[in-house]
């Protein structure tokens, strides 16, 4: 499993989130399919979203929050 930053790839500002994954286009599945059960004007696709490389945790210099 990897972690992944999620972002949408076009449009307004709509925020990050961070998830675990397989692989990439895992990550924006799940990112779509979570936003996809609050949403009722709205259909998200993994097409909507890109990922970052994998994160790796010893890169972080300091503990952070990860949301």
């Amino acid at each position: 499993m990897y972690i992944y930053e999620v972002t949408r790839s076009k449009g307004l500002y709509f925020g990050r989130h961070i998830v675990i994954a397989k692989n990439e286009e895992n990550a924006k599945k799940l990112v779509a399919d979570m936003l996809n059960v609050f949403q009722t004007a709205i259909f998200y696709r993994p097409t909507d979203f890109e990922v970052s490389d994998p994160i790796d945790p010893n890169n972080y210099r300091e503990e952070t929050v990860i949301y």
